[in-house]
């Protein structure tokens, strides 16, 4: 078993033991820093009137049943409100987190809900950029890809023409950042890095996507002498 899945345990015997009075759950997430993941709670819970959400990086010893959120927003914090049937958290630092959710009605009583949040490091991204942006047909650009993450890294760079299937082209073990790659198409092409892979994890949706325009030489014809 995982220390993450061991701790999950641990946090739902300690919430039956600390929450006397209260009706309480407790689930487990795991999400990558610098994304944003959407909690939510059932039918049910939702029906409440009062729905508030806190956020705690440091959780030992406390009882979240009474003490409120603790949570430096440099660490976690809700982009549209922290009230409602469900809301989003922007995570930044990696660590572990609980999320608490409290619905109130008028009786009163209230239901709780946890979630144990383990926060990993970011997933790698791609920027890209062309230079030149705009060449002779036969010219050379230099397509700069710079990377977040850990070297090395594992992508795929798929170029797409227009006229079909997109070309896709698999790099291994990059350890230079930025990356040169040095493109010559024939025709206007853009180009994507469509997956990265670095020590923590995949991003299949890691960069933007840059255009190389290809602007067509004069045909070549015949020279008459001109002859008055």
């Amino acid at each position: 078993m995982t220390a993450f899945k061991h701790i999950v345990r641990l946090l739902a015997v300690a919430l039956v033991l600390l929450l006397t009075g209260a009706s309480a759950s407790a689930q487990s997430v795991t999400v990558y820093a610098g994304q944003t993941f959407t909690f939510e709670v059932d039918v049910q819970f939702a029906a409440e009137e009062n729905i508030t959400y806190e956020i705690y990086d440091d959780f030992a010893g406390i009882n979240m049943a009474v003490v409120p959120g603790n949570c430096p927003v440099s660490s976690a914090y809700f982009p549209s409100g922290n009230t409602g049937s469900s809301v989003d958290i922007t995570w930044v630092v990696p660590s572990m987190y609980i999320v608490k959710v409290e619905a109130v009605n008028d009786c009163p009583t209230n239901n709780m809900k946890f979630w144990l949040v383990e926060v990993l490091e970011a997933l790698p991204t791609a920027s890209l950029v062309v230079n030149p942006e705009e060449v002779c047909r036969g010219d050379e650009a230099d397509l700069i890809i710079t990377f977040t993450g850990e070297a090395p890294f594992d992508f795929t760079l798929e170029a797409d023409d227009g006229s079909g299937t997109p070309v896709v082209t698999t790099y291994t073990g990059i350890t230079d950042n930025p990356f040169v790659i040095v493109i010559s198409p024939n025709v206007t092409t853009i180009y994507t890095v469509t997956t990265i892979t670095d020590a923590n994890g995949t991003n299949n949706d890691p960069s933007n996507s840059v255009t190389l325009t290809v602007k067509p030489r004069p045909a070549g014809s015949q020279i008459y002498q001109y002859e008055p």
